[in-house]
């Protein structure tokens, strides 16, 4: 009973306690007994001051209130005008920049337009030159074109003279016995000379030079009496004298003769062949001649029976003896020759594309001013140039049976005639004088603009590679040039050409035109036709995951893939273009899934593949994979087999598989078994060392207890030598 009274003075207490605050709050503030109305007046006072202030405060505070807002306002507005201002400042900024912008796009448009219509001002300029030059061709100006012509002549000179007269002395020169021959000899000279051409006319004028050496030999009898020795005829008493008989028989005289004169002469020139003819004034400087030779003296005396010889003697023959001549002498002169500049000028360039001088063509000066000649000459005097002093060939002392002087032939009576003869080769170099020359006007060029455009929407495409050559040729005219939307323009020679074009996608094309007219442009718009693509995706039917395999397109009527297409890792997507003509089928053969084959109804389809993987139980064959024989190791070949045996693990995480070996019959069971247990490890070793989890793989050797095929052949037994993958 304690303990009850005492639990319930325990509850009570804390009831009590808990309870406390409600009731205190429930009861009301206590009202003093009694207020004086003084202190209810400061109470009230109280009240209302405080009241005052407080609405004094709020005031205050909703003053403070009005100004912050006002100050925001203030302070927002200047930010919206500054930030107005500074909209406008950036808009002026911007419409500036926009009107520089157009301006300057205006500029370069203006410029563009100036510079397109100063190229073809430009153009039709350099066409009207060119045709105006081409005019010129067809109807050229006779021009007159001066040369300073040095020339040099080597030939054979003769001065053939003209024996007139007897021999007048102490005896008779027998002239019915007298035997002459000119033997002549070499003769040089040399000229400068100026020439004017004409058209096909030419004229010479200038100064020459010229040395002529001639040599006539002659036999002769001149008889003397002499007084000395008389004899008396005993019969008759008469008185006769001893006569000398000279045989001269070997008379050689030598003349050499120098002439400066001025040759005038008139001619034409046709092609590369040119005659010369006129005349040439020489004057003659003195020089000398000279004689050699032997005599024999036979005397006929009265006194004996028969003549006798008194022997051989030389002739004291002069030397250099000076000639005195008529002057001047006047020779007729011929020339005929050809040039040399189609041969000795150095030709153009044959790989500058430019023709070779033709025959009697000269290279413009500038090029070359230096011409060649050469010809054959003969000048012949027309005139006496004999001038010297009568006087007889021989002389004798009265005393003195041997001749004691000789004097040359020319003296003879002093009436012997002489004509120059000089006849030979001649090189002559010509020195152009430049004149004022119409300069070559290349032909302007002609223009080829290429645009290469799709067939069916004749839009330009991206890039084209064009390349052009010669229709007939085949020669390159334009090595292949990358095209785009813009085209290209081509400079291009006269002629028909042929282009071919390739782009991606699309199918090679073919196109001919023609350039006809020089400074003329030709728009060569090639239309390509779109080449149908094949588009392939192979996915997991189930998952719609991207299946990385590979596509092989094959040929109906063939058994080797004509395509092999590898899908991408990420996308399963692959493409191809296809030759047109074949009927083509699919055939996929990938590791972990159904293999599927079907026929392509079109080459340019895009297909969505879905392979279905390999069910729980089914079992499939790892094609390719390799072995060294009788061994477990893995050849190299059978990388790309464990790399798609890999990725299939790889992209279906949740599958496991058991790894099953086989061999065939040949050798000992338990050998055979224990290489298919060692295969089909290695395989399992294989993937775990790419990062396949070791529980998803199981690994089992059958030996040669599950042959598929017969191993009484090569072929069976290959077959039946596999490894096969179980899906658990």
């Amino acid at each position: 009973m304690r303990n009850l009274f005492q639990n319930i003075l325990i509850v009570s207490v804390i009831l009590s306690l808990s309870c406390a605050p409600v009731v205190v709050n429930a009861m009301p503030e206590p009202v003093p007994a009694t207020q004086t109305d003084k202190q209810k007046a400061a109470a009230q006072k109280k009240k209302e001051a405080e009241k005052r202030k407080k609405a004094a405060e709020k005031a205050k505070a909703q003053k403070e209130k009005q100004k912050a807002a006002a100050d925001k306002k203030k302070e927002a507005d200047k930010k919206k005008a500054a930030a107005a201002k500074e909209n406008a400042k950036k808009q002026a900024e911007r419409d500036k920049a926009a009107a520089e912008r157009a301006k300057a796009a205006e500029e370069r448009a203006e410029a563009q337009a100036k510079k397109e219509a100063d190229a073809k001002a430009k153009e039709e300029k350099a066409i009207r030159d060119y045709e105006k030059y081409q005019e010129s061709l067809e109807n050229p100006k006779t021009e007159v074109i001066s040369y300073f012509n040095l020339g040099m002549r080597v030939g054979y000179a003769a001065m053939m003279d003209k024996l007139n007269g007897q021999y007048m002395g102490a005896g008779t020169l027998n002239q019915s016995n007298a035997l002459q021959q000119l033997k002549g000899g070499p003769g040089a000279g040399i000229d400068f000379t100026y020439n004017l051409e004409y058209g096909h006319f030419l004229f010479e004028v200038g100064l020459d030079a010229r040395f002529l050496n001639s040599t006539s030999a002659y036999g002769f009898q001149a008889t003397r009496t002499s007084t000395n020795y008389p004899y008396t005829d005993p019969a008759t008493g008469e008185i006769s004298y001893p006569k000398y008989y000279y045989l001269i028989d070997n008379l050689s005289e030598m003349r050499n003769m120098l002439e400066v004169g001025v040759p005038v002469m008139f001619g034409a020139q046709f092609s590369r062949y040119y005659f010369l003819v006129g005349a040439k004034i020489h004057y003659g400087i003195p020089m000398g001649y000279s004689q050699k030779g032997q005599y024999d003296i036979v005397v006929n005396d009265p006194a004996l029976v028969d003549p006798y010889g008194m022997g051989i003697y030389d002739l004291n023959g002069v030397t250099n003896q000076k000639m005195v001549f008529n002057q001047p002498d006047v020779s007729v002169a011929a020339e005929i020759g050809l040039d040399l500049d189609e041969w000795l000028q150095k030709q153009p360039d044959p790989k500058a594309k430019k023709a070779k001088v033709n025959p009697g063509q000269r290279l413009p000066f500038g090029r070359e001013n230096i011409h060649y000649r050469v010809a054959l000459f003969a000048e012949y005097g027309v005139l006496n140039t004999n001038a010297t002093p009568k006087a007889v060939p021989v002389e004798f002392s009265a005393n003195n049976v041997q001749v004691e002087k000789t004097n040359t032939m020319l003296a003879m009576n002093g009436d012997t005639k002489l004509n120059n003869l000089f006849v030979g080769a001649k090189f002559t170099v010509q020195f152009e004088v430049p004149g004022k020359k119409e300069r070559p006007v290349p032909p302007p060029p002609a223009y080829a603009i290429y645009s290469v455009v799709d067939a069916e929407t004749n839009q330009p495409l991206e890039k084209a590679f064009v390349e052009t050559r010669g229709t007939e040729s085949g020669k390159i005219a334009m090595r292949e040039k990358q095209i785009g939307p813009k085209g290209f323009r081509q400079k291009h020679a006269l002629g028909n050409f042929t282009v071919d074009v390739k782009a991606e996608n699309y199918y090679p094309a073919t196109q001919t035109f023609e350039i006809e007219k020089v400074g003329t442009t030709e728009y060569v718009t090639i239309a390509m036709r779109h080449r149908p693509i094949l588009r392939v995706r192979v996915t997991n039917k189930e998952t719609g995951l991207a299946v990385p395999a590979t596509v092989q397109i094959l040929r109906s009527d063939a058994a080797e893939p004509a395509y092999s297409l590898a899908t991408d890792s990420t996308t399963g997507a692959t493409r191809q273009m296809l030759e047109e003509g074949p009927q083509y089928r699919i055939h996929i053969a990938q590791m972990g899934y159904d293999s599927l084959d079907m026929q392509l109804a079109n080459i340019g389809d895009s297909l969505n593949i879905q392979l279905t993987p390999v069910k729980k139980g089914e079992v499939f064959i790892v094609k390719n994979l390799h072995f060294a024989t009788n061994k477990t190791r893995i050849l190299k070949t059978s990388e790309e087999a464990l790399n798609d045996l890999y990725m299939y693990l790889a992209r279906n995480p949740k599958v496991r598989i058991k790894i099953i070996g086989h061999t065939d019959n040949i050798g000992k069971d338990a050998a055979n078994q224990k290489l298919s247990d060692g295969r089909a490890n290695e395989v399992m070793k294989d993937l775990i060392e790419r990062g396949i989890a070791p529980e998803r793989i199981e690994a089992e050797g059958r030996g040669e207890t599950q042959p598929i095929d017969t191993n009484d052949t090569e072929e069976g037994r290959q077959n039946n030598r596999r490894v096969e993958i179980e899906i658990l």
